[in-house]
């Protein structure tokens, strides 16, 4: 590009650029667009340059000036690839990051302007921020893929991350010095131990010692294995199935925990209105479907004919086992308020009119399926960091980048 092009360019971009004054100057040109010694300048701010040698700081401002070249190709590609972002998205980043900071948005923008910046900069820069997120998400994030073979060689080769996992445990077991019970006998106690609790137990088994001891702020991996195992799923009552150790028969009960979450069985029909149908005769289709599964009809064969949601109608409407995370909130205000082996009454989401049958609930402890995320995370964020330099590295090489000294 020659010097009367490169001319043109500052020119044309110093006319543009709003937050441009006589003072300024370029000190990078990016294709077709320029960055600011004020740019620059407000980056180098934000460090303690104090006591820094001459060689430290032009390297400092070097490193600065890459790194808003980097985000100028990007910003530039984000807008051939057609990213954008709408007024509502940046208003719930704003909402989200004041949130995050104990302010409300007013509180906010003000700390904002008090620190010098403008307001309207402010939601620019973030604007593009999100938008280069959203590019790396898009290009990078989504299309990496962790196979189970990576996934296994982490875990043999490397420390696994560490999670909170401090719970608390209601401990029962059941004292069989003559080993006259057996693990039917010891479920049958302890069944009855869960429906009526431990007092009349008490009275109601006299011939058997049943010590309960609470374990508070107990590490999970810590415990012995079989407790981590029997652990893994409870029951809608945040029990344990009955094994045996060399205590005796023992069961336990979660009174506290963040390792865990509720799972819902589900099955639903998906029905929509249309000309010829109206809600009234959905409706009506719906409550004579409920009252013949609760004449001993099969709830599946009902979703197999008529649910229009045909990935889980071919399974007789089941949805497996899911958590309250993974549906939108109608649903899930059903689903969590319908008892077990029950048939919600007819309601609607943003996809049509359903009714849901709750086969069964659980508890499952969700350690593994953490521990297991973070390990994706980390080899995708590996793998992501690779593509994203080489991809920048041919930006790079295909684009102009003039620095002005």
């Amino acid at each position: 590009m020659n010097k009367i092009k490169i001319s043109i360019i500052i020119f044309a971009m110093v006319c543009m650029k709003p937050a441009f004054s006589l003072e300024d100057s370029i000190v990078a040109i990016v294709n077709d667009r320029v960055i600011l010694k004020s740019e620059l300048d407000n980056r180098l701010q934000q460090i303690d340059i104090n006591n820094l040698s001459r060689i430290q700081l032009s390297k400092i401002k070097n490193d600065i000036l890459e790194k808003l070249i980097e985000e100028s190709l990007m910003n530039q590609a984000s807008e051939r690839l057609g990213i954008n972002v709408s007024d509502i998205d940046l208003q719930n980043q704003i909402r989200s990051i004041a949130k995050r900071e104990g302010l409300t948005v007013l509180q906010l923008k003000e700390k904002i302007e008090n620190s010098g910046l403008s307001y309207i900069n402010y939601l620019e820069i973030l604007r593009k921020n999100i938008k280069r997120q959203e590019l790396l998400r898009t290009q990078f994030t989504n299309r990496a893929y962790v196979s189970e073979e990576e996934i296994n060689s982490y875990i043999q080769n490397n420390t696994l991350p560490e999670l909170s996992t401090n719970i608390n445990l209601q401990e029962y077991v059941i004292k069989d010095k003559y080993k006259k019970l057996n693990l039917s006998q010891a479920k049958i106690l302890f069944d009855s131990i869960r429906l009526e609790g431990d007092e009349k137990n008490n009275t109601k088994y006299p011939g058997y010692e049943i010590e309960i001891s609470v374990l508070n702020d107990i590490q999970i991996t810590k415990l012995p294995d079989i407790y981590q195992n029997n652990l893994q799923v409870l029951d809608e009552n945040n029990f344990t199935k009955t094994f045996q150790t060399g205590k005796g028969f023992t069961m336990l009960k979660v009174l506290k925990s963040n390792m865990f979450k509720d799972e819902y069985k589900v099955s639903h029909i998906l029905m929509k209105t249309n000309p010829m149908e109206g809600i009234d005769k959905v409706k009506e289709k719906f409550y004579k479907i409920k009252k013949e599964v609760l004449d001993g009809n099969d709830f599946s064969d009902y979703a197999k004919k008529y649910s229009l949601d045909k990935t889980s109608a071919i399974k007789g409407g089941s949805l497996g086992w899911i958590t309250k995370e993974l549906v939108v909130d109608s649903f899930r205000r059903v689903m969590i308020n319908t008892s077990i082996g029950e048939i919600s009454e007819p309601f609607k989401t943003q996809y049509g009119w359903h009714i849901l049958y709750l086969e069964d609930k659980r508890t499952k402890n969700m350690y593994s399926d953490i521990q297991r995320n973070q390990i994706i995370s980390i080899l995708k964020d590996r793998k992501v960091l690779v593509a994203k330099k080489e991809w920048l590295s041919k930006l790079r090489d295909q684009a102009y980048i003039k620095v002005i000294q």
